[in-house]
């Protein structure tokens, strides 16, 4: 909450956290944090953030999903600024439900061979 604007705090946020979530929503938050979870637990976390952050690289895919984002000033190489953690947040983030759990899918058939 540091690095958020106060304007953005108090017009965005705190309004937002008073009214009842709808429960799509919900689970999304639910699905992330599952997902981000088992993907951090990995041996190699720093092979499953280079296997997401490689996405961007696919220019069709980083383009359908970076326009999601909330700022849409920006381009996906934009990303480049933050450390690989922020990254692969913000990309893991930007995922559908059911992109996320295909990725897991993914990282766990790659790792099994």
């Amino acid at each position: 909450m540091d690095k958020l604007p106060l304007d953005i705090i108090i017009h965005h946020i705190i309004p937002y956290t008073y009214n009842i979530q709808p429960k799509v929503l919900l689970e999304d938050i639910r699905n992330y944090v599952e997902m981000e979870q088992r993907l951090l637990e990995w041996n190699n976390t720093n092979w499953v953030k280079r296997e997401l952050l490689s996405i961007l690289y696919m220019k069709q895919k980083a383009t359908r999903i970076w326009s999601r984002r909330f700022l849409k000033n920006s381009n996906y190489t934009s990303i480049y600024q933050y450390s690989i953690n922020t990254q692969f947040r913000i990309l893991f983030g930007l995922f559908t439900k059911e992109e996320r759990i295909r990725f897991v899918e993914h990282i766990v058939l790659c790792s099994q061979k």
